[in-house]
């Protein structure tokens, strides 16, 4: 198909960005990229190793700088952080560099899908839906206000999702 936009997954932890990330780049013959794991690459340290050393707000700063970077390239697929939305040159960037897809999930969804909370340095400590609602309510307009197409993925598996986004982006 030659596809020469960007491809931006956005949502909560555990809304299978990463899975479906993987199968729309397999799907599409695009290279994909998962933020989480590139940070990680770069820094020789884990995502919750540079929240407990770091802070989220330096997290936050460093994962930007790479986002922001990376989304002016063409022809990707890129999984996002949860986070992504928080800042305002990410949605920008989210808007204007590429289609941007929110998978969205209710709370009670995602704390099924979220094996490892280790794994999850905000979900620590918490009780996951619980903590998982209180994120959904400060980022779900981030999210909308991001995305140009919502992809609801209760219920759904993540073959599924891919060919929801498929089928979007064949139309």
């Amino acid at each position: 198909m030659g596809f020469n936009q960007n491809i931006f997954l956005i949502g909560m932890m555990g809304s299978w960005k990463s899975t479906v990330g993987k199968k729309l780049s397999n799907e599409l013959d695009l290279e994909f990229i998962d933020t989480d794991d590139e940070i990680e690459d770069a820094t020789g340290e884990s995502i919750s190793e540079i929240f407990s050393k770091e802070g989220e707000s330096q997290f936050r700063e460093m994962e930007s700088a790479f986002f922001v970077k990376k989304s002016k390239q063409k022809g990707l697929v890129i999984s996002t952080g949860g986070g992504i939305v928080v800042k305002q040159a990410n949605r920008f960037a989210l808007q204007k560099n590429g289609i941007t897809f929110f998978l969205q999930a209710s709370p009670e969804t995602l704390s099924h899908r979220i094996k490892d909370t280790n794994k999850r340095p905000l979900l620590h400590d918490e009780e996951p839906i619980l903590k998982l609602s209180q994120i959904w309510k400060l980022r779900k307009n981030f999210y909308i206000e991001s995305s140009h197409h919502i992809i609801k993925t209760d219920g759904d598996n993540p073959q599924e999702v891919t060919q929801k986004i498929l089928s979007i982006l064949h139309r």
